[in-house]
Formats: structure tokens, C-alpha cells, sequence
């Protein structure tokens, strides 16, 4: 009974997130927004491609999926970092020092993440003995972490600063920074509710398909987020305080120099 419910879940959900994947590209087209978000429609343009490549592997080729699924997921861990960048492009003004600010960060986060993460992952892979512990699984355990705490950031400083989201944007963040952290964390669960671990694993895949439901809400129209004046004061405050840090660290660096 289990067995028979965990497939019909296991190719029914693909399936509906193709389709919610297909309705989106469409709209994205149609309100002309895939040059707006290019990251984005990049991504879902690949998850729209890999889908199918998936489920005929997995009825085909069952024994290569596992390491199939894991190896054309690497692309997408990457995408999401570039997502990233586009939240932080859409949201702040172009001439603001927000947006270099939060690029910088992005850049630096990255700079560290990704050689951090791979160096992880060939460490733990070469300790563990498990052949279900490919490079690419904890690549993906330590990248979504990292993605959704940098997400977290962002929408933080936005909300800080009071810089409006917009629909685009809100559906956008507040939908791939839960579904992030779910990835991230089902793999700490997976460790510790071995027994469940096969139920599990459709966990993420359900978050992933609200988190594309939520996007089809989203993008229906084009609504990206308004600059409004309110953004240009917290940036001037932003540009004080940076400023401050800045003359007080150069400050403390000449007294221990002399």
C-alpha cells in the first residue's frame, strides 16, 4: 500500500510540475518579462527539459537514475545562485548603493560557498562509505543551505530599508527561500529518520512544485517592484554608515601602524 502511494506520488508530481512549468513559461512569454528575468526563465527552462529526461530514465534506466538525477542537478544549484543575483537586481534601484552593495556580498558569499562546498564534498565523500553519498548530494546539501540564508539576507536588508517587493518579487523570494531551506533540511532528516528516508525524499519535490505554483501566481502578470522615493533615503543612510565603518576601520588600522 505504502509502496503503490509513494509511486503515484513519485510520477504524478513531475507531472503537474511540468505542466504549472509549461503554463509559466507561457506566461512569462506573453507578458514579455523573460528578458526582465533571464536567470529565472533560464532555470525553468531547464527543470522543463530535465522533467521528461528524468521520468524516462527512471521507467527505462531505473539503475542510472539516482546518479543521473544527482549529476543534471549540479546546473541547477547554480542557477539558484543566479536567481539570487536577479532578486537583488529587481529589487534594488539601479543607481543605488543597495544593489552594489548586495552584489559585492553576493559575489564574496559565492566566492567562499561554492569552493567551501566542493572541497565538503569530496572530503565527506572519500570518509563516507555509503555509494548513496555522491558529490553531487552533498553539494546540494551545503548550496541550498547557503542559497536560503543569503535569501534570507536579502529580503531582509529589502524589508529593512522598507524597498517595496512587488508581486514578481514577493512570489519570487518568499516562495524559493522555503523551498530551499526544506531541500537543505531533508537531508539532516534523512540522517536522522533513516527509516522514513525513502518518503522523504518527496518532500522536496512537493515544496518545489508549490514553489513553481507560487512563481505561475506570480509571473501571471507582469509586476515587477516598484522603486519608490522611500528607496533613495534609507540609501543615503546606507552610503553614511558604510562610510562610517569604512573611516573607522582605516582609523584603527593607522594607530596600530604607527
Amino acid at each position: 500500500m505504502h509502496s503503490a502511494l509513494y509511486n503515484v506520488v513519485f510520477y504524478m508530481n513531475p507531472v503537474v510540475c511540468e505542466l504549472l512549468e509549461g503554463l509559466l513559461l507561457w506566461r512569462l512569454y506573453h507578458n514579455a518579462a523573460i528578458l526582465r528575468y533571464p536567470y529565472l526563465c533560464s532555470f525553468v527552462c531547464y527543470d522543463f527539459l530535465r522533467t521528461p529526461a528524468l521520468l524516462l530514465v527512471a521507467h527505462f534506466w531505473h539503475g542510472t537514475f539516482r546518479s543521473f538525477y544527482w549529476y543534471t542537478d549540479v546546473p541547477a544549484q547554480f542557477l539558484h545562485f543566479l536567481i539570487l543575483w536577479e532578486a537583488v537586481r529587481v529589487l534594488f534601484p539601479p543607481d543605488s548603493s543597495l544593489r552594489q552593495v548586495g552584489w559585492k556580498a553576493l559575489v564574496a558569499a559565492e566566492a567562499i560557498v561554492v569552493p567551501t562546498s566542493i572541497f565538503l564534498c569530496y572530503g565527506q565523500a572519500w570518509l563516507v562509505a555509503l555509494p548513496s553519498k555522491t558529490v553531487p548530494y552533498i553539494f546540494e546539501q551545503y548550496s541550498s543551505l547557503a542559497q536560503a540564508l543569503l535569501l534570507m539576507a536579502i529580503a531582509g536588508v529589502a524589508r529593512y530599508y522598507r524597498i517595496p517587493f512587488g508581486r514578481n518579487a514577493r512570489g519570487l523570494i518568499f516562495s524559493l527561500g522555503p523551498y530551499l531551506l526544506i531541500d537543505s533540511l531533508s537531508f539532516a532528516s534523512d540522517e536522522v529518520f533513516r527509516t522514513f528516508a525513502r518518503h522523504l525524499e518527496l518532500l522536496p519535490a512537493a515544496s518545489f512544485t508549490a514553489m513553481i505554483a507560487v512563481w505561475l501566481w506570480a509571473f501571471w502578470k507582469f509586476a515587477p517592484s516598484p522603486y519608490a522615493a522611500v528607496a533613495h533615503q534609507p540609501d543615503l543612510y546606507w552610503k553614511h554608515q558604510w562610510n562610517s565603518v569604512w573611516e573607522t576601520t582605516l582609523g584603527a588600522a593607522r594607530r596600530r601602524s604607527n
